[in-house]
């Protein structure tokens, strides 16, 4: 018996993969491992350790496990015969075999069809949208996020640029920093970007965003910032991508490819959680108290 009361639609803790509500293709071993009922501490560690590394598990020893998860092999030892195996190879063995097949078969699963209920509907969306956050935190690492916050202090302006379905993204972000009183520009057409982007003022940092980070306009504007001495920050689901190569930060959005007719819009909401990261990091240093201010005034004189 694995150990705990597994029951259907219980949530998850944390994972490497996403595993939603209601889902029949979990095991019950990965369940257990999800819920952690009756857990230590030292326990809920080895599970997520697991659950958020099972590609790099294969040849990992029992050793090694302890020093990354700040425990001993004898309680790995135990936790193993504890969820009802002979010891740490056998667990080990049966674990990856069950995980390989879920991430395999939940591609498929994830996929939206025309047989789709309203409540398959309504899970399925809100599970790729907790993956799109997910998957972005865990690909946002904490060093990008503080360079862009100071790129963005130390400007007295942002000159945000995007096109088509991205400027909404863009406009929101616009919306936060002026919340945090930090001037920015929007250009819309193409001629105002190429000659918001063709000024000569170090004092300006530019924020580009792009999924693809491919689009021939965002690149001849992205040229233009870097001949004039102008640094630009960018949010791409593609690092590596022309844009990427040229920006001075790249702030990594992740897409849910089993997704491909919504990938504009798992894009959207990465973005917005990237977004929300730079916006709570810009508060911690200017206040909170000085923006809840403005945002009661607001309430309080506008009914919007």
């Amino acid at each position: 018996m694995y150990m705990g009361d597994i029951n259907r639609g219980a949530k998850k803790v944390r994972s490497g993969v996403e595993i939603c509500e209601g889902d029949d293709n979990v095991s019950r071993l990965i369940k257990a491992l999800q819920v952690q009922e009756g857990f230590s501490e030292s326990e809920k560690e080895i599970a997520n350790f697991f659950l958020e590394n099972y590609r790099s598990i294969a040849a990992m020893s029992t050793r090694q496990l302890a020093q990354l998860t700040y425990t001993s092999v004898s309680t790995i030892v135990r936790f193993t015969k504890r969820m009802g195996f002979e010891g740490y190879t056998e667990f080990k063995i049966r674990f990856l075999t069950e995980m390989m097949e879920y991430a395999n078969q939940s591609r498929e699963d994830d996929s939206f069809t025309n047989k789709d209920t309203v409540r398959i509907l309504m899970e399925k969306v809100a599970c790729m949208e907790r993956s799109a956050i997910k998957e972005t935190h865990l690909h946002l690492e904490p060093v990008l996020v503080v360079r862009a916050v100071k790129e963005i202090i130390e400007a007295d302006h942002v000159d945000f640029y995007a096109t088509d379905d991205n400027v909404h993204i863009a406009n929101l972000a616009a919306v936060n920093l002026s919340m945090a009183d930090k001037g920015y520009t929007l250009p819309l057409s193409i001629s105002q970007m190429y000659l918001t982007s063709s000024r000569e003022n170090k004092k300006h940092i530019g924020f580009i965003i792009s999924r693809t980070g491919e689009n021939r306009m965002l690149i001849d504007v992205a040229r233009n910032l870097r001949a004039h001495g102008s640094k630009f920050i960018l949010i791409t689901s593609t690092p590596d991508s022309t844009l990427g190569k040229l920006a001075d930060v790249v702030l990594p959005v992740v897409t849910a490819s089993k997704l491909e007719e919504l990938w504009t819009r798992v894009f959207w909401i990465g973005s917005q959680y990237v977004i929300d990261v730079i916006f709570a990091a810009l508060l911690s240093r200017k206040g909170f108290k000085a923006v809840g201010e403005r945002e009661r005034w607001l309430r309080s004189n506008f009914h919007y």
